[in-house]
């Protein structure tokens, strides 16, 4: 429920934060997450990952 897994099509990464483009089906998600985050989780543009949406937060998640 209320989770999106997708491909990353693209992240745009500073010093601080990170933009991570999703596409889910034939929905395109884009979350702000921090750049640190990125790297914890390993994403990078081909690997699938799950966007969770709660309220106005979404949580995007690595897939092993």
């Amino acid at each position: 429920r209320n989770a999106f897994t997708g491909l990353v099509t693209r992240i745009v990464s500073d010093q601080v934060m990170s933009s991570v483009e999703l596409q889910c089906g034939p929905y395109r998600l884009l979350a702000l997450v921090s750049t640190e985050a990125v790297a914890d989780l390993g994403l990078e543009v081909g690997s699938v990952a799950t966007a969770r949406v709660k309220a106005t937060n979404v949580v995007v998640e690595g897939q092993a």
